[in-house]
Parts: structure tokens; C-alpha cells; sequence
């Protein structure tokens, strides 16, 4: 399969948001890490609504690339990739990356004192956090990622024999048809009714609605990515979808919630209606290579993993900063400045050979 410029600039997208969403949860009343004295309760309904698109969307175009893989490498060549450029960077994440986020955050809350070469060994005795100081934290997404890689090995393989073709071509007929591509939009409604009791921990082994919910996403992102005519439809019908998220956007705006169960589908739809859209959008309007896009995309995996511990250890700094600086200058100021150093420690990544393996370069 040729490359799809779309999905890349839609992964480069959903990657700033991220920057900026996280650098949001210091200001909003949310628990996170650490939090500014003065709130930014603005904030809280934008956030809102990038909640439930900016990692699904994220997922989807991870799971289509999975498939445009498969274009240039056998199933087995696609799992030892996958290895070393999931597995091998969370590892180092937790090992590396993490930790520091940890620190700042015990030292903060007056839970250590002392230098980080005196905490970090207690990142080696494998205590899960909070109670502990191991975790992946916003690394979790890479860890799921790759369990979904290596537990559809099997159904990569499937689908290049001649049943699995033959599967795919009744699926991209099914698709192609009227609003059928809603219907692909049911069992993710199903999951997350059906597992709504379940909090979201991302800790896999104790997660169902998230890990049902992302890999289902993955899935699909796969499916429609081995149907390349759904690429032209989505594009089609790229107006319609924004103006159904638009909609169910404004019926959720009031401050009140409607009855189960209809306050999840609602949610769940407006949330796949913005995904297609942006799919269908991207599509239609991203045409070429340009060099900032082959730059942005090639660093876009280590700025994920810099970004959250370069914004919790600025944070760190801005709350020991003079508290006369108002909230939406430290938001702003916070914001800038996680952007550019993460942007430079990937710019580091890329020249300095014996880390690229470690960010999956």
C-alpha cells in the first residue's frame, strides 16, 4: 500500500493536542499529577469534548498503520517491528522517562526528600504507583498498542489468505453502503454501556471498557485502512459527519445529562462522528509530502513519549516561580515552553544514533 500522507498529518495532529490537553490538566480541577493554585475553569468543557477524541482517533490511525505495514513486511516481520518500537521504548520509558514525573510529584506533595539518584532506585523495585514509584503513565498508550499488535498476529495472517480477502471484500461493499458505516459505531456504544461500572486505570489487566473500547478502535482503524475505497467515502460524506458531531455536540452542551442509556450513546456518537470527519477531512484535503509534515511525523513518536514528563517537571518549576504570575500567562508560558523542549530533546533523539531504538526511530 502506497503511504497515507492523511493518517500521518491526522497522527501529528492528535499528538499536539495531546501537548496541549495535558498541559490543560495542570490548570483544570481534575485529578492529575500537580496543580496550579489558580484554576482555569474555562478550560474543563474543551477538554471535555478532546477527551473522547483525541486518544480514539489516535488508536484508529495506530491501527491503520498497522495495515499500511503489512504492505511492505510479512505478519512475523510486522511482530519483530512492533517489538522494537512498542516494547522496546516502554521499557525504557519506565525505566527512563517516567520516573522523573514520579519524583517531582513525591517531592511536591512533601512524600521524598532527596536527590532523584536517591529515589530512582525505587523505581527498580517494581511497586506499582500510587503506592509505589513504577508506572508507565502516559506510556500506557504504547503498552496497549502493542498487546493488540501481537494479539492480532493471527488475524493479520488470516487476512491474507484467500478467506480473509474474500472477508475483506464483502466488508468493503458492506461498508461503502448508505449509513452502514454506523453500524461499526454499535459495539463500541455496547462496550461502554456494558462495562460502565469498570473504571478507566490503565493498567490492562484491570481495565475491560478501556481495553475493549481501544481495541475494538484498533480494529476497525486496521479494516478500514485494508479498504481503501472507505478512504474516498469517508471523504464523501466528511460534511455530513462534522455537521452530526456538531449537533449531538449541542444537545450535550446544558448542564444536565439524559437518562441511561442515552447519555453514553450520545456521547459515543458525536465521539465517532468527529473521528470519521476528521478521517474523511483529512482525505480530502491533505495532498503531498511537504518537508514539515516528513519532519513532524518521523518526530512525532519520541515527542509523545518526552511530552507529559517535560510538562510535569516545567510545572514543577512554575510552582516554585513567583505566584504573582496570573493563570493564563503560567498556561500559556507552561505551554510554549514544554512544545519547544520537547521538540529539542527530539531533534536530540534523532542525531544521537544509539537513542533512536530507544523512542522507536
Amino acid at each position: 500500500m502506497e503511504r497515507r500522507t492523511d493518517l500521518d498529518y491526522l497522527r501529528v495532529v492528535c499528538i499536539a493536542i495531546l501537548l496541549a490537553y495535558h498541559v490543560g490538566m495542570f490548570f483544570v480541577s481534575w485529578e492529575w499529577h500537580l496543580k496550579n493554585p489558580q484554576l482555569l475553569p474555562a478550560l474543563e468543557l474543551p477538554m471535555e469534548v478532546l477527551h473522547v477524541l483525541r486518544m480514539p482517533l489516535l488508536m484508529l490511525v495506530a491501527g491503520a498503520g498497522t495495515a499500511l505495514a503489512l504492505g511492505k513486511r510479512t505478519v512475523g516481520d510486522l511482530g519483530r517491528d512492533r517489538t522494537k518500537r512498542l516494547l522496546l521504548p516502554l521499557v525504557f520509558g519506565i525505566l527512563v522517562i517516567v520516573p522523573p514525573q514520579i519524583y517531582v510529584e513525591r517531592l511536591w506533595n512533601g512524600q521524598f526528600s532527596g536527590s532523584y539518584f536517591a529515589f530512582w532506585p525505587s523505581v527498580l523495585a517494581g511497586k506499582a504507583y500510587p503506592a509505589g514509584n513504577t508506572s508507565w503513565h502516559h506510556l500506557w498508550f504504547v503498552a496497549y498498542l502493542f498487546v493488540y499488535c501481537m494479539l492480532s498476529l493471527p488475524l493479520f495472517a488470516w487476512l491474507a489468505r484467500p478467506r480473509g480477502q474474500a472477508f475483506l471484500a464483502r466488508f468493503e461493499r458492506f461498508a461503502a453502503r448508505g449509513w452502514n458505516l454506523w453500524l461499526l459505531f454499535l459495539p463500541l456504544a455496547l462496550i461502554r454501556i456494558l462495562l460502565r461500572d469498570y473504571p478507566e486505570t490503565h493498567a490492562l489487566v484491570d481495565d475491560p471498557r478501556l481495553f475493549a473500547t481501544y481495541g475494538w478502535l484498533f480494529l476497525i482503524g486496521h479494516l478500514l485502512a485494508r479498504c481503501p475505497s472507505l478512504a474516498d467515502r469517508l471523504a464523501a460524506q466528511r460534511h455530513r459527519h462534522l455537521a452530526l458531531f456538531v449537533g449531538i455536540l449541542a444537545a450535550l452542551l446544558p448542564d444536565n445529562e439524559f437518562p441511561f442509556p442515552f447519555e453514553h450513546l450520545a456521547v459515543w456518537a458525536m465521539a465517532w462522528a468527529g473521528m470519521i470527519a476528521a478521517l474523511g477531512y483529512a482525505r480530502a484535503h491533505v495532498r503531498g509530502r511537504p518537508p514539515w509534515l516528513i519532519r513532524a511525523q518521523r518526530l512525532a513518536y519520541p515527542f509523545y513519549i518526552w511530552h507529559q514528563t517535560v510538562i510535569v517537571v516545567l510545572a514543577y518549576g512554575l510552582l516554585r516561580w513567583d505566584p504573582a504570575v496570573g493563570p493564563w500567562a503560567r498556561f500559556f508560558l507552561l505551554l510554549g515552553s514544554s512544545f519547544v523542549v520537547t521538540w529539542l530533546l527530539c531533534e536530540l533523539v534523532v542525531r544521537v544514533r544509539p537513542l533512536r531504538p530507544m523512542f522507536g526511530v
